[in-house]
């Protein structure tokens, strides 16, 4: 199978590579930065610098890119994915997209809509580079049927939904609770810290008892180290609750939880910037309170 992968950041370039690891998969890589084609290059992987190329070279086209701007960019007009894809081509998006632009996708796709195939991933870097993210597919039965070993090779928890646009609602909605976490993990720590508790006791107790989860597990040795973990940004964090808020509008839900995560975030870009390390929303809470975790001690 001829895979064309667009999106060498840090989720595209480990699954890509994966791929590139397959005997079963002759794999082509296009990005609009130089440098990480120079770096995908150098794990001796074939690379373009054309999207047209890319196109006319692939199966199967796999989009990995940071939200629905770059998708548009990438998939409508002349020479564009949408315009190329017929029977025996297939395009995968694996990007967080908003609900609004799969709309105006399907529009555009119109009866080739058998042939794309929303497959968002959860689980960050790490789990890219072990193939363990968890995959959410959205899409037509028989043709996600014949990409299964691609998701195997990606990926170990994977859902089928077999709905188009069901695997971008399955990330927005998980990964929004993520952020309603870290928030909801960094209060339950100060409450403990500012009564005297040592930071990493607390974070232990939590760790060790219903509370404790994932979150607390993976994120809450960024949070009293103060390094605020630099694997993910704050403005990546508010794309992701402004696809979220758009859900929530256009089915005029009441999600007031929701509703403050936002506001608080939106408070933690304009303070800190779209470029800070994600966790860094909860600095707002260490400068409201007088404390700073990293400093009190371990």
């Amino acid at each position: 199978m001829k895979i064309g992968f667009i999106g060498l950041g840090n989720m595209g370039m480990p699954m890509a590579l994966n791929l590139h690891k397959s005997k079963k998969i002759d794999l082509l890589g296009y990005d609009v930065s130089p440098k990480f084609l120079k770096q995908f290059k150098s794990k001796k992987a074939k690379v373009t610098n054309s999207l047209e190329e890319l196109i006319k070279f692939s199966d199967v086209i796999i989009t990995c890119v940071p939200g629905p701007k770059q998708i548009k960019a990438l998939s409508i007009g002349k020479g564009k994915i949408i315009n190329q894809l017929g029977n025996n081509k297939i395009w995968i998006d694996c990007s967080t997209n908003s609900l609004t632009c799969f709309n105006l996708l399907k529009q555009k796709l119109s009866k080739k809509i058998n042939q794309f195939v929303d497959a968002t991933i959860s689980g960050g870097n790490l789990k890219a580079q072990s193939g363990d993210l968890s995959i959410f597919i959205g899409g037509n039965k028989k043709t996600v049927s014949k990409l299964k070993f691609v998701f195997n090779i990606l990926g170990k928890n994977i859902y089928y939904l077999n709905k188009p646009g069901a695997g971008y609602a399955a990330k927005i909605a998980q990964v929004s609770l993520c952020y309603l976490n870290y928030l909801s993990l960094s209060e339950s720590l100060m409450l403990g810290v500012k009564s005297g508790i040592k930071p990493k006791t607390m974070l232990e107790i939590i760790d060790k008892s219903a509370s404790g989860g994932y979150t607390s597990t993976r994120y809450g040795p960024n949070m009293i180290n103060g390094d605020y973990d630099p694997s993910f940004f704050l403005g990546l964090s508010i794309k992701d609750l402004n696809l979220a808020n758009e859900i929530i509008k256009l089915q005029k839900l009441k999600l007031p939880i929701m509703n403050l995560t936002s506001k608080i975030y939106n408070k933690a870009i304009k303070k800190y910037g779209p470029n800070s390390n994600h966790l860094k929303v909860i600095k707002l809470l260490e400068q409201n309170n007088k404390l700073t975790f990293s400093k009190e001690g371990r």
